[in-house]
């Protein structure tokens, strides 16, 4: 989707409660940029080609394109001064980190050190291949680098 103007493409499932609380959000960041950044929201049930060629894999997904390429994709709901970053992302071409919340990371953290404790209580070598696997999950925005 090639345009002169930088854009927003927001894909949205109609049965996704998550979508559903962000879509006030987005129609403000949209209102707030209208001139400067174009919002396309995408319903991802009517329009499964263009959310097929972005590669979304699940809802709310906010892509922010600039000049035709893909900057910055999110995955999930955001604050809305996480979405206005975002378009501002969009407008000025700049890459957002898109890593994991802190949250999410201490709870992958606790289901790594869940599987350790059951490693250590049964001796099955299974559950620390599976405990390493979650610490490489939980820190793999970091070592992707």
């Amino acid at each position: 989707m090639k345009t002169a103007r930088p854009q927003i493409l927001y894909f949205y499932g109609p049965d996704c409660p998550v979508c559903k609380t962000m879509a006030p959000f987005i129609d403000e960041a949209g209102e707030k940029f209208e001139g400067r950044v174009d919002l396309k929201k995408v319903n991802t049930a009517t329009d499964r080609q263009l959310a097929s060629r972005y590669r979304v894999m699940a809802v709310p997904t906010t892509v922010a394109l600039s000049g035709g390429n893909e900057v910055t994709r999110i995955v999930g709901a955001r604050t809305p001064g996480g979405l206005r970053r975002l378009f501002e992302s969009a407008e000025t071409g700049e890459v957002l980190e898109s890593g994991i919340s802190p949250t999410d990371r201490w709870i992958r953290i606790g289901v790594a050190a869940g599987f350790a404790g059951f490693a250590v209580w049964t001796g099955v070598w299974l559950l620390w291949i599976l405990a390493v696997a979650a610490l490489v999950f939980a820190f793999w925005d970091k070592l992707r680098r």
